[in-house]
């Protein structure tokens, strides 16, 4: 399958999850979690791989990188530079993918007065939505090349 055609498609499994999340802490709800954040990362090194096809980006151990390894390559690249780096920000897209991974693997505190930061589906809608923006950005930027 084309990279292009797998950014859709994971991007839609991510879609259709957050549209049956409810954040009730049942086994269902937290797979679902977890399934959507994975969606987000395969969308991520679908989206490298078809940004390394479009530009002719050469470097032959290139597809066997994880996706954050893989963005952190292409932001090598002049034109890119600027666009990839401020994701990868304090309030880029992968700095709060990092933020909702690690709210999922740390269990609520609550026997602390101030608990730690819980999931909510305002996080994932800001990730999905961040990660909309980035490949809007990202393709408009190569169309003008």
């Amino acid at each position: 399958m084309d990279p292009k055609e797998l950014v859709n498609l994971y991007l839609d499994i991510a879609d259709s999850l957050l549209s049956k999340l409810v954040l009730n802490n049942s086994k269902d709800d937290d797979s679902d979690q977890y399934l959507f954040v994975l969606s987000i990362e395969q969308s991520l090194n679908s989206l490298a791989d078809s940004i390394a096809a479009s530009i002719n980006f050469n470097n032959s151990d290139f597809s066997s990188y994880e996706y954050q390894k893989k963005w952190i390559e292409l932001s090598s690249n002049s034109f890119l530079e600027n666009i990839i780096k401020n994701e990868f920000s304090p309030n880029g897209l992968f700095n709060d993918l990092k933020q909702v991974k690690k709210m999922l693997h740390e269990p609520v505190n609550d026997s602390i007065i101030v608990s730690n930061e819980t999931l909510s589906l305002k996080k994932f809608n800001l990730l999905l939505n961040r990660y909309k923006e980035f490949i809007i950005i990202l393709r408009k930027s190569l169309e003008e090349c």
